[in-house]
Protein backbone atom coordinates (compact mmCIF):
# COMPACT_ATOMS: atom_id res chain seq x y z
CA UNK A 1 0.00 0.00 0.00
CA UNK A 2 1.32 3.41 -0.99
CA UNK A 3 1.49 5.99 1.79
CA UNK A 4 2.75 9.29 0.41
CA UNK A 5 4.89 11.50 2.60
CA UNK A 6 7.43 14.30 2.52
CA UNK A 7 10.04 14.82 5.23
CA UNK A 8 11.55 18.04 6.53
CA UNK A 9 14.81 17.92 8.50
CA UNK A 10 16.55 15.19 10.46
CA UNK A 11 16.44 14.00 14.04
CA UNK A 12 13.70 12.69 16.33
CA UNK A 13 10.58 11.80 14.30
CA UNK A 14 7.35 13.79 14.26
CA UNK A 15 4.47 12.62 12.05
CA UNK A 16 1.84 15.09 10.83
CA UNK A 17 -1.59 14.25 9.38
CA UNK A 18 -3.58 17.07 7.69
CA UNK A 19 -7.27 17.88 7.62
CA UNK A 20 -9.66 16.67 4.91
CA UNK A 21 -8.94 18.17 1.54
CA UNK A 22 -5.35 19.18 2.30
CA UNK A 23 -2.01 17.48 1.56
CA UNK A 24 0.47 16.59 4.29
CA UNK A 25 2.55 19.68 3.56
CA UNK A 26 -0.23 21.80 5.10
CA UNK A 27 1.66 21.36 8.39
CA UNK A 28 4.99 22.70 7.15
CA UNK A 29 4.97 25.80 9.38
CA UNK A 30 4.94 23.48 12.42
CA UNK A 31 7.77 21.44 10.94
CA UNK A 32 9.87 24.56 10.46
CA UNK A 33 9.31 25.55 14.10
CA UNK A 34 10.87 22.19 15.10
CA UNK A 35 14.09 22.61 13.14
CA UNK A 36 16.91 21.67 13.32
CA UNK A 37 16.25 18.88 15.82
CA UNK A 38 13.38 16.87 14.32
CA UNK A 39 12.47 14.91 11.21
CA UNK A 40 8.97 16.17 10.35
CA UNK A 41 7.03 13.62 8.28
CA UNK A 42 4.08 15.16 6.40
CA UNK A 43 1.73 12.34 5.37
CA UNK A 44 -1.22 12.41 2.95
CA UNK A 45 -4.31 10.79 4.46
CA UNK A 46 -5.50 7.41 3.10
CA UNK A 47 -7.72 7.91 0.08
CA UNK A 48 -6.90 11.59 -0.17
CA UNK A 49 -4.50 12.56 -2.92
CA UNK A 50 -1.41 10.41 -3.20
CA UNK A 51 -1.94 7.81 -0.44
CA UNK A 52 -3.89 4.65 -1.23
CA UNK A 53 -7.30 4.41 0.43
CA UNK A 54 -8.75 1.99 2.95
CA UNK A 55 -11.84 -0.01 2.01
CA UNK A 56 -14.58 -0.83 2.57
CA UNK A 57 -15.12 0.29 6.17
CA UNK A 58 -12.50 1.92 8.38
CA UNK A 59 -12.66 0.87 12.01
CA UNK A 60 -10.47 2.38 14.70
CA UNK A 61 -8.22 -0.66 14.61
CA UNK A 62 -7.87 -0.56 10.82
CA UNK A 63 -6.90 3.10 11.02
CA UNK A 64 -4.43 2.49 13.86
CA UNK A 65 -2.86 -0.37 11.90
CA UNK A 66 -2.51 1.94 8.87
CA UNK A 67 -0.45 4.38 10.95
CA UNK A 68 1.55 1.50 12.41
CA UNK A 69 2.32 0.24 8.91
CA UNK A 70 3.63 3.68 7.97
CA UNK A 71 5.82 3.77 11.07
CA UNK A 72 7.13 0.32 10.20
CA UNK A 73 8.00 1.42 6.68
CA UNK A 74 9.97 4.33 8.13
CA UNK A 75 11.47 2.22 10.92
CA UNK A 76 10.04 4.46 13.62
CA UNK A 77 9.88 2.75 17.01
CA UNK A 78 8.21 5.77 18.61
CA UNK A 79 7.15 9.16 17.30
CA UNK A 80 5.48 12.42 18.20
CA UNK A 81 2.10 12.77 16.46
CA UNK A 82 0.48 15.99 15.25
CA UNK A 83 -2.83 16.18 13.41
CA UNK A 84 -5.33 18.76 12.25
CA UNK A 85 -9.06 18.02 12.11
CA UNK A 86 -9.53 14.66 10.34
CA UNK A 87 -5.78 14.06 10.61
CA UNK A 88 -5.97 14.67 14.35
CA UNK A 89 -8.57 11.92 14.61
CA UNK A 90 -6.13 9.58 12.85
CA UNK A 91 -3.40 10.51 15.34
CA UNK A 92 -5.76 10.15 18.31
CA UNK A 93 -6.89 6.67 17.28
CA UNK A 94 -3.30 5.48 16.95
CA UNK A 95 -2.34 6.96 20.34
CA UNK A 96 -5.25 5.14 21.98
CA UNK A 97 -4.37 1.76 20.45
CA UNK A 98 -0.55 2.07 20.53
CA UNK A 99 0.25 4.40 23.45
CA UNK A 100 3.78 3.04 23.96
CA UNK A 101 4.65 4.05 20.38
CA UNK A 102 3.68 7.71 20.93
CA UNK A 103 6.02 10.19 22.63
CA UNK A 104 3.46 13.00 22.50
CA UNK A 105 0.18 13.88 20.82
CA UNK A 106 -0.96 17.25 19.44
CA UNK A 107 -4.57 17.68 18.32
CA UNK A 108 -5.44 20.77 16.28
CA UNK A 109 -9.15 21.51 16.80
CA UNK A 110 -10.25 17.90 17.15
CA UNK A 111 -11.09 15.62 20.05
CA UNK A 112 -12.96 17.85 22.49
CA UNK A 113 -16.33 17.42 20.74
CA UNK A 114 -18.03 15.14 18.26
CA UNK A 115 -18.31 16.00 14.59
CA UNK A 116 -21.67 17.83 14.28
CA UNK A 117 -24.43 15.90 12.58
CA UNK A 118 -25.15 18.86 10.30
CA UNK A 119 -22.87 20.86 8.04
CA UNK A 120 -19.83 22.24 9.87
CA UNK A 121 -16.91 22.11 7.44
CA UNK A 122 -16.43 24.57 4.60
CA UNK A 123 -17.34 23.41 1.13
CA UNK A 124 -18.94 20.14 0.10
CA UNK A 125 -17.47 17.89 2.81
CA UNK A 126 -19.87 18.95 5.54
CA UNK A 127 -22.94 18.48 3.36
CA UNK A 128 -21.93 15.32 1.54
CA UNK A 129 -20.81 13.13 4.45
CA UNK A 130 -24.19 12.93 6.29
CA UNK A 131 -25.92 11.99 3.02
CA UNK A 132 -23.28 9.41 2.13
CA UNK A 133 -23.44 7.96 5.64
CA UNK A 134 -27.19 7.41 5.32
CA UNK A 135 -26.81 5.92 1.81
CA UNK A 136 -24.15 3.48 3.01
CA UNK A 137 -26.32 2.30 5.89
CA UNK A 138 -29.38 1.84 3.64
CA UNK A 139 -27.81 0.22 0.57
CA UNK A 140 -24.53 -1.24 1.79
CA UNK A 141 -20.93 -0.31 1.32
CA UNK A 142 -20.30 -2.28 -1.89
CA UNK A 143 -23.09 -0.55 -3.79
CA UNK A 144 -21.98 2.83 -2.46
CA UNK A 145 -18.42 2.35 -3.72
CA UNK A 146 -19.63 1.27 -7.17
CA UNK A 147 -21.77 4.39 -7.38
CA UNK A 148 -19.03 6.74 -6.24
CA UNK A 149 -16.41 5.25 -8.53
CA UNK A 150 -18.58 6.20 -11.52
CA UNK A 151 -18.47 9.87 -10.56
CA UNK A 152 -16.07 12.26 -12.23
CA UNK A 153 -14.11 13.84 -9.38
CA UNK A 154 -12.00 16.11 -11.54
CA UNK A 155 -12.51 19.81 -10.98
CA UNK A 156 -12.44 22.55 -13.57
CA UNK A 157 -10.52 25.06 -11.50
CA UNK A 158 -10.88 28.44 -13.15
CA UNK A 159 -9.80 30.73 -10.35
CA UNK A 160 -6.33 32.14 -10.35
CA UNK A 161 -4.15 31.23 -7.39
CA UNK A 162 -4.18 34.78 -6.05
CA UNK A 163 -7.98 34.83 -6.04
CA UNK A 164 -8.09 31.57 -4.14
CA UNK A 165 -5.60 32.82 -1.57
CA UNK A 166 -7.65 35.98 -1.11
CA UNK A 167 -10.73 33.81 -0.68
CA UNK A 168 -9.18 31.71 2.05
CA UNK A 169 -7.99 34.84 3.82
CA UNK A 170 -11.46 36.36 3.59
CA UNK A 171 -12.97 33.18 5.07
CA UNK A 172 -10.48 33.27 7.96
CA UNK A 173 -8.90 29.96 6.97
CA UNK A 174 -5.44 31.53 6.71
CA UNK A 175 -4.31 34.74 8.43
CA UNK A 176 -0.52 34.35 8.71
CA UNK A 177 1.45 37.27 7.26
CA UNK A 178 3.37 35.11 4.77
CA UNK A 179 1.34 33.20 2.15
CA UNK A 180 4.11 30.66 1.52
CA UNK A 181 2.51 27.80 3.47
CA UNK A 182 -0.91 28.24 1.88
CA UNK A 183 0.63 28.47 -1.59
CA UNK A 184 2.46 25.19 -1.09
CA UNK A 185 -0.64 23.47 0.27
CA UNK A 186 -2.64 24.65 -2.76
CA UNK A 187 -0.02 23.29 -5.15
CA UNK A 188 -1.64 19.88 -4.73
CA UNK A 189 -5.22 19.55 -3.51
CA UNK A 190 -6.57 16.07 -2.73
CA UNK A 191 -10.05 15.39 -4.07
CA UNK A 192 -12.89 13.59 -2.33
CA UNK A 193 -12.75 10.00 -3.63
CA UNK A 194 -14.61 6.82 -2.85
CA UNK A 195 -11.61 5.49 -0.97
CA UNK A 196 -11.17 8.69 1.02
CA UNK A 197 -14.83 8.64 1.99
CA UNK A 198 -14.24 5.56 4.17
CA UNK A 199 -12.11 7.71 6.44
CA UNK A 200 -14.64 10.55 6.50
CA UNK A 201 -17.40 8.14 7.46
CA UNK A 202 -15.32 6.71 10.28
CA UNK A 203 -14.80 10.09 11.97
CA UNK A 204 -18.38 11.15 11.30
CA UNK A 205 -19.60 8.16 13.29
CA UNK A 206 -16.88 8.26 15.95
CA UNK A 207 -16.88 9.69 19.46
CA UNK A 208 -13.52 11.56 19.76
CA UNK A 209 -14.16 12.95 23.30
CA UNK A 210 -14.55 9.43 24.61
CA UNK A 211 -11.23 8.45 23.02
CA UNK A 212 -9.48 11.56 24.29
CA UNK A 213 -10.79 11.06 27.82
CA UNK A 214 -8.83 7.81 28.01
CA UNK A 215 -5.58 9.04 26.48
CA UNK A 216 -2.41 8.16 28.36
CA UNK A 217 0.29 10.12 26.54
CA UNK A 218 1.29 13.80 26.90
CA UNK A 219 -1.36 15.59 24.87
CA UNK A 220 -1.80 19.18 23.67
CA UNK A 221 -5.24 20.21 22.42
CA UNK A 222 -5.33 23.48 20.47
CA UNK A 223 -8.96 24.42 19.92
CA UNK A 224 -10.85 27.12 18.08
CA UNK A 225 -12.90 29.77 19.81
CA UNK A 226 -14.57 30.98 16.61
CA UNK A 227 -15.06 34.75 16.71
CA UNK A 228 -18.23 34.38 14.61
CA UNK A 229 -19.75 31.80 16.93
CA UNK A 230 -22.55 32.49 19.39
CA UNK A 231 -22.00 33.04 23.10
CA UNK A 232 -23.77 29.76 23.80
CA UNK A 233 -21.40 27.96 21.44
CA UNK A 234 -18.36 29.47 23.18
CA UNK A 235 -19.68 28.46 26.61
CA UNK A 236 -20.35 24.92 25.43
CA UNK A 237 -16.88 24.57 23.94
CA UNK A 238 -15.20 25.83 27.10
CA UNK A 239 -17.28 23.46 29.21
CA UNK A 240 -16.28 20.50 27.04
CA UNK A 241 -12.60 21.43 27.24
CA UNK A 242 -12.69 21.94 31.02
CA UNK A 243 -14.35 18.56 31.51
CA UNK A 244 -11.53 16.89 29.61
CA UNK A 245 -8.85 18.66 31.65
CA UNK A 246 -10.51 17.74 34.94
CA UNK A 247 -10.84 14.08 33.99
CA UNK A 248 -7.42 13.55 32.45
CA UNK A 249 -4.17 15.06 33.72
CA UNK A 250 -2.35 14.05 30.52
CA UNK A 251 -4.12 16.82 28.58
CA UNK A 252 -3.16 20.49 28.36
CA UNK A 253 -5.00 22.98 26.18
CA UNK A 254 -4.67 26.26 24.30
CA UNK A 255 -7.66 28.19 22.99
CA UNK A 256 -7.30 30.24 19.80
CA UNK A 257 -9.50 33.20 18.91
CA UNK A 258 -9.90 32.13 15.33
CA UNK A 259 -11.35 29.53 13.02
CA UNK A 260 -10.88 25.80 12.55
CA UNK A 261 -7.41 25.95 10.92
CA UNK A 262 -5.80 26.97 14.20
CA UNK A 263 -2.20 26.50 13.02
CA UNK A 264 -2.86 28.95 10.16
CA UNK A 265 -4.73 31.66 12.06
CA UNK A 266 -2.42 32.24 15.02
CA UNK A 267 1.40 32.41 14.58
CA UNK A 268 2.05 31.31 18.17
CA UNK A 269 0.44 27.89 17.61
CA UNK A 270 3.45 26.47 15.75
CA UNK A 271 5.71 27.62 18.58
CA UNK A 272 3.40 26.17 21.24
CA UNK A 273 3.30 22.81 19.43
CA UNK A 274 7.09 22.77 19.10
CA UNK A 275 7.48 23.53 22.83
CA UNK A 276 5.09 20.71 23.73
CA UNK A 277 7.03 18.24 21.58
CA UNK A 278 10.42 19.30 22.96
CA UNK A 279 9.14 19.07 26.52
CA UNK A 280 7.93 15.53 25.84
CA UNK A 281 11.11 14.32 24.12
Amino acid sequence: MLIYDECLGQGMPVVFFPGAGWPGCAGRNIGEALQPDYAFHMVDLPGFGRSDGLRPRVSERVLADWVESYMGSQRLATTHLVGHSLGAYVALVFAVHFPTRVASLTLLDMGHKRVPRLQSQPGAFGYVVPLISLTERLFGVDRLWRWLDRLDHSENETKMLEDRIDGYRHQGVYTLDDDIYLREALSYEPVLSAAGLSLLLSVYRAHPPRLLAGIRVPTLLVYSMKPTGSTAEHIKTERQVQQLIQRNAWIRTKGINGGHHVHWVEPSVATTVAEHIRASS
